[in-house]
């Protein structure tokens, strides 16, 4: 359970993928369900489009580092034909509200985390995370296994078309200020959960979830109104001083093994574009996917030894505790699937592409995916 994944190789992988889409001719397909043709006859227009551009996370968090760094990718690379007018949560939109405000076409487009939609539709839950995936399966999971058309079908139903362009790896664990040894220790404790899934896995193991906006979260735990939280990476904390109001950490974070986030565009804002826009848009999303994913890997490490050295203690459960937390993820898993038809979509798409892929993982262990070698630990 403590491995720690790396696949090199797929960093390679996603590249040729990238580059790959980026010379796709005009005339095919963009991945989104669009041919590069509709509403795009003026492949050579110089029009100009000014977008503005919402996003759910505040200025300054490492979240809202992307947002800024999609708009500086697709303002380079149109040669500035489309300006992305970009402000953090709570300017132009709150950010219970944005998926609406960029349906209806109020703004163009916004940045998020698909789970935030949960509430609407079950299925969002697992666009934005997903127990047991890293952020390798979940980016190969999109690039070569349809994941990118699941995104499109959920998000379609409400007028918009979806770009990924991040999958942060495993979150840092639940942060505290009693020490959270071991399941039991979950029982009673007001918690910041966040995500379909994992509130009902903690309501199961005693804990009582919160969903409490990431903006509150550092005088929610300073003032006691919660006892833990859960938010993410070790350097997406840092970025929130979490550890200036937390002492202690219990890992790993199973309840987020990896996760995505993207960029919704309104439809016919989308469908405006000639189709050389089109694909600045779709080529700037997969590399920010790409540059973000590995620069806040690489963060991570060096945020989560400056934790572990300014003072903060870390406790892990235990593989029995994981295997019954395994257990209840399985069992919520197909209760929801049995509830909502979108989340039993998702969910087979997946299954279907872990189950595929696992007997080539198991074929590279230990190797393939990573592991602490006694050639390079000093």
């Amino acid at each position: 359970m403590k491995k720690k994944l790396s696949g090199l190789f797929i960093l390679v992988l996603v590249a040729l993928l990238t580059l790959t889409g980026c010379l796709n001719d005009t005339s095919s397909s963009n991945g989104n369900g669009n041919s590069k043709d509709e509403g795009a006859e003026n492949v050579d227009t110089q029009e100009k489009f000014t977008w503005k551009y919402s996003t759910i996370y505040a200025e300054g968090s490492i979240q809202f580092e992307r947002d800024k760094r999609f708009k500086e990718l697709v303002e380079q690379l149109s040669n500035g034909q489309i300006e992305l007018e970009l402000h953090p949560v709570g300017v132009l939109s709150d950010a219970g509200q944005l998926l609406d405000t960029v349906s209806d076409g109020t703004i163009e487009v916004g940045g998020d985390w698909p789970g935030t939609w949960a509430g609407r539709n079950t299925a969002f839950s697992l666009l934005g995370t997903q127990t047991g995936m890293t952020s390798f399966d979940y980016i190969m999971w999109l690039e070569m296994a349809g994941g990118r058309d699941v995104y499109n079908e959920i998000y379609g139903q409400h007028n918009l078309i979806y770009f990924p362009y991040n999958s942060p790896a495993n979150e840092s664990g639940i942060r505290s200020n009693e020490p959270i040894k071991n399941i039991d220790d979950l029982k009673g404790k007001n918690i910041r959960f966040v995500g379909t899934v994992q509130e009902r896995v903690l309501d199961a193991l005693g804990g009582n979830p919160m969903n409490v906006p990431a903006h509150e979260l550092y005088e929610a735990m300073q003032r006691g109104v919660i006892d833990a939280l859960e938010f993410a990476g070790p350097a997406g904390d840092k970025a929130m001083n979490f550890d200036e109001v937390s002492k202690y950490l219990a890992a790993p974070g199973w309840h987020q093994t990896a996760s995505v986030t993207g960029v919704m565009i309104n439809k016919e804002a989308w469908e405006s574009l000639p189709a050389h826009l089109q694909n600045v848009i779709e080529v700037a999303s997969k590399t920010t996917l790409l540059e973000t994913t590995f620069k806040e890997l690489y963060l991570d490490a060096e945020a989560s030894s400056e934790m572990i050295e300014g003072g903060i203690e870390v406790n892990y459960f235990s593989d029995d505790d994981l295997e019954t937390i395994e257990g209840i993820i399985d069992d919520v898993l197909d209760d929801l699937a049995d509830e909502n038809d979108d989340f039993a979509k998702v969910l087979e798409s997946q299954r279907d592409f872990m189950d595929n892929f696992a007997e080539y993982r198991d074929l590279m262990e230990p190797w393939g995916f990573g592991v602490n070698s006694e050639l390079f630990i000093k």
